[in-house]
């Protein structure tokens, strides 16, 4: 199966927070991050709107939602996120490249 994102994705587990109608904010832990998106966790399930803004350690951006299951959620950001810390890509010890 072809990788379907258009933005490579880094691991994370930087604390964000939801905020709902500009007041009520929700705990949630960014799983993985690219620049145009991100994957949301939470500690039970929620009902997201359409669109929230959603903060992290370094951003605060508009959010559509794309996807939810369960506790988790994933989003694509209104504009790109730039400066993204890059991580290694994830290697499995039976991957060979």
């Amino acid at each position: 199966m072809a990788e379907a994102r258009k933005a490579p994705r880094s691991s994370t587990r930087q604390r964000g927070k939801v905020l709902l109608n500009g007041r009520t904010d929700v705990a949630c832990t960014i799983r993985d991050m690219s620049t145009l998106g991100a994957r949301l966790n939470f500690t039970a399930p929620i009902f997201l709107p359409r669109s929230f803004q959603l903060q992290g350690e370094d951003f605060d951006q508009k959010v559509t939602v794309i996807w939810q299951a369960g506790v988790m959620a994933g989003v694509r950001f209104a504009t790109p996120v730039r400066g993204l810390p890059a991580t290694a890509k994830r290697r499995w010890p039976w991957s060979r490249k």
